[in-house]
């Protein structure tokens, strides 16, 4: 086993699985212990020289090693751990039998990491409160399925400070861009509190399955309430729902967040069926994002720009957010009935042609809908105006 390590990568001789990774209790215990979280989430974590913390990290597929992150004066690097023939674990000479004895070891003599780094230990990061212990969640019911995992109830805390959850959860066996894109999610996710957007509380990355924990939304999706109501959800409601729908989208729009995937079935309804913004797997904080795969997206709610030059802005949101007023004055149908997905994007595209928004629509709120499929972005509404404008509707029609 080679003892000569390039500092600067996550990089080690170990082909150890997941399940053989030594996270024994004195290191998933310890406050410097971060889990499987990527460089991307460390690095902003370590601020001064000295700063460390040690963290799961997949060097290859399938391939699970620990590595320690630390703050030099050249910026971050990060060292792998590795482990001997006779069990003892090292970094680049000196050896101690656990992993939490060689931590300490290096933070007492401030021993160089090694020669070529000159990376010393000085200040452990305890992990940040999102980070949670998967011990302390309880999966109670299957709630549904989700493209790289399932969707649970669940139960978080202990003794009399528990409370309802949601849990999304990651297969064991997902890709290492799809766990990227799990810890994304939460990543942008916990930027965010409003009213109307679905809050996260933290995410266990210590072992698998990777869990992302979010307030529970007692109703269910908008899609399935309009769906399973429908002809019997009245027009007040319906122009609720846009409202709070706008007003979510409207701060998601101040923070830069493009959504990428607003339709009913990503809005969740709470306790009092208000809408929740919900399902950020999409989403990105870029002012402009260019995506070449359009493989499984959902073409129906797609602004003409993405679907024939693969761009994504605000301004693309505010377009899924006029197809999405559509489904709920549709009573939850899906747009442009009858076409393919095929069909639907010659027929923006080529024929510009727009739905008619089902007939008892309030003239008002159809105004609105056609300014957000203006066929120009920079002409169409921010979702801030939008927002302004239903509630101005709003209090008219009181």
């Amino acid at each position: 086993m080679s003892k000569n390590k390039k500092d600067a990568k996550d990089e080690g001789t170990n082909s150890r699985s997941d399940d053989a990774v030594s996270i024994t209790d004195d290191v998933r215990g310890a406050e410097y212990y971060h889990g499987l979280i990527p460089r991307m989430d460390a690095e902003p974590l370590l601020k001064k020289e000295g700063d460390f913390l040690l963290r799961k990290t997949e060097h290859s597929p399938g391939m699970i090693v620990l590595a320690l992150s630390c703050k030099t004066e050249s910026g971050v690097k990060h060292f792998m751990i590795n482990q001997d023939a006779d069990g003892t674990f090292y970094l680049e000479h000196h050896h101690e039998k656990s992993i939490a004895d060689l931590i300490a070891w290096h933070l007492a003599t401030k021993t160089p990491l090694s020669a070529a780094s000159n990376a010393r230990l000085r200040r452990p990061v305890e992990r940040t409160q999102w980070l949670l212990n998967h011990d302390s969640i309880l999966l109670v019911k299957k709630l549904g399925e989700g493209a790289f995992g399932e969707v649970y109830l669940a139960e978080y805390g202990s003794g009399k400070t528990k409370q309802e959850v949601a849990v999304k959860t990651m297969r064991n066996e997902a890709t290492r861009d799809a766990r990227l894109k799990f810890m994304k999610e939460a990543r942008l996710m916990r930027k965010y509190n409003h009213k109307h957007v679905v809050k996260i509380l933290g995410v266990a990355v210590h072992e698998h399955p990777l869990m992302l924990v979010m307030e529970v939304c007692p109703n269910g999706s908008l899609l399935s309430h309009l769906r399973k109501n429908k002809g019997n959800v009245a027009l007040a409601e319906k122009l609720r729902f846009s409202t709070e729908a706008s007003d979510g989208l409207a701060y998601l729009e101040k923070k830069l967040c493009i959504h990428r995937d607003i339709a009913a079935r990503n809005c969740l309804l709470g306790a009092k069926f208000e809408v929740k913004i919900a399902d950020f797997g999409m989403s990105d904080d870029k002012v402009i994002v260019h995506d070449d795969t359009l493989e499984k997206v959902p073409v129906k709610w797609l602004a003409p720009e993405t679907l024939q030059d693969k761009i994504y802005s605000l301004k693309t949101d505010v377009w899924s957010y006029g197809v999405l007023v559509w489904e709920i004055y549709a009573d939850g149908a899906e747009p442009y009935p009858g076409l393919t997905r095929l069909q639907t994007r010659a027929k923006i595209i080529v024929q510009n042609y727009r739905m008619e928004m089902p007939k008892d629509t309030p003239k008002s709120v159809a105004d609105i809908v056609y300014s957000c499929w203006d066929k120009d972005p920079a002409k169409r509404p921010e979702m801030s105006r939008i927002y302004r404008m239903l509630r101005d509707i709003t209090e008219k029609s009181k």
